[in-house]
């Protein structure tokens, strides 16, 4: 990895657009517009990489601070991939939680990758997907309902 990334722990530099391209750039589909600025915003541990103004990669972590994060949405800009800077990324999160159980979500293709970080299957979860609220609804079908 380029020694010239430059690594930041808050939203300062954020360019909402950036982080949308960016994501689209590393097929992490559904994640658009407001709702993916708001996303990280309400997220407490963050991590943006830049190399000179140009945004590189970005995550994201939830937590309660105590028992309990789950990180989200780690993207690579694809020119960046496989130099060391996912690694950088997820490091800079978990070395920010002070939980004793991090999980996330992964394809099978990545699992690999987050094994290598500690990251192992793990039992007894179960989740409910409700798809229709993966984008946010266009404002003609927000204004119905007021």
């Amino acid at each position: 990895m380029s020694s010239g990334i430059e690594l930041l722990q808050d939203h300062s530099r954020m360019n909402w657009q950036e982080l949308e391209a960016l994501f689209a750039l590393a097929n992490l589909g559904g994640r658009k517009g407001d709702k993916l600025r708001r996303a990280f915003l309400n997220s407490p541990v963050v991590c943006f990489a830049y190399d000179g103004e140009r945004l590189v990669g970005a995550a994201r972590a939830i937590t309660d601070g105590e028992y309990h994060a789950f990180v989200y949405d780690v993207a690579v800009h694809p020119a960046y991939q496989k130099r060391g800077l996912g690694r950088k990324l997820m490091q800079s999160l978990l070395d920010r939680l002070p939980v004793w159980r991090t999980m996330l979500v992964a394809s099978e293709d990545v699992q690999p990758f987050y094994a290598g970080l500690g990251f192992a299957p793990y039992p007894d979860v179960v989740a409910r997907l409700d798809r229709g609220k993966l984008y946010d609804a266009p404002p003609e079908a927000r204004s119905e309902g007021s």
